[in-house]
């Protein structure tokens, strides 16, 4: 699918210093395959750096275009999508990945055949371009031209969410405090996860589930001792602490083993 944005990009560049028709669409096709095999290598090491760090096999497949979308699955595991398991994401994403890809390169197939072969085209009110007095294959081929736009936003769509359920799934093995964000960052802007692999692709694997449940272990060891123990949610843990001579505990410092005496002693005295 990224293939017809960077042909685009690499067309609309190459209009600012020619007008030969030919020109532009070499010049964007060389531009949009130099780009998409330059950010999917960077992809690629990053699968495979992390594919190695936990010793999985055919680690090769990182390398491969479309099969690399079905290895991302097998290392991302276990994808949610609102809250609902998720199998297979890794081969949903590659098939739409295919038929997306093949989609593109069909529209820019039939862009190719008739500004060439047929001419200046006319535009409509939406701004999309249209010949008249076709007949036959070029008939046909401008009707799907016409749709072309339509259709390519909802593979587009399609093929967008199957991305991101899956690769929020990797990055919650990789950076589960931020997974969310990274995720987003994925929505809105589809490329970025090419960069965000090869970032994480020096780190340890994360057990989820595990550091859910040592976060949730920890908030309850921190913020447990002020429990109100009956259950009085107008009534302190401690009871009036104008009239009580006994002060609560102070709360377990984080940061003590960087704490100095004298630091202590300033505490105190500011709070007394």
């Amino acid at each position: 699918m990224e293939i017809y944005s960077f042909y685009q990009v690499a067309t609309t560049i190459t209009a600012f210093f020619t007008n030969e028709r030919e020109t532009l669409f070499i010049a964007g096709l060389i531009g949009g395959f130099s780009i998409l095999i330059a950010l999917f290598l960077l992809q690629g090491f990053g699968l495979y750096k992390m594919a190695k760090n936990r010793g999985i096999k055919n680690r090769a497949l990182a390398f491969v275009p479309f099969v690399n979308l079905w290895f991302v699955g097998k290392l991302a595991g276990e994808c949610h999508f609102f809250g609902q398991k998720v199998k297979r994401a890794g081969m949903y994403a590659m098939i739409a990945q295919i038929i997306g890809t093949v989609f593109c390169l069909l529209t820019i197939a039939a862009e190719m055949y008739l500004w060439l072969g047929h001419g200046d085209p006319q535009w409509n009110e939406e701004g999309m371009a249209y010949w008249v007095n076709l007949t036959g294959f070029a008939s046909t081929v401008s009707t799907f031209y016409g749709f072309s736009a339509y259709l390519l936003s909802t593979l587009q769509l399609v093929y967008e969410i199957f991305l991101v359920v899956l690769f929020m799934g990797l990055y919650k093995q990789y950076d589960p405090k931020n997974y969310m964000g990274l995720g987003l960052l994925t929505l809105f802007m589809p490329l970025s996860r090419y960069i965000i692999v090869f970032v994480l692709r020096k780190r340890q694997r994360i057990d989820y589930e595990a550091y859910i449940r040592a976060r949730n272990e920890a908030y309850a060891r921190q913020y447990g001792q002020y429990r109100n123990p009956y259950n009085n949610p107008y009534q302190p843990p401690y009871g009036n602490q104008q009239g009580n001579p006994y002060q609560p505990p102070k709360p377990e410092d984080p940061f003590e083993e960087f704490s100095s005496p004298q630091n202590e002693k300033d505490e105190d005295e500011f709070f007394s």
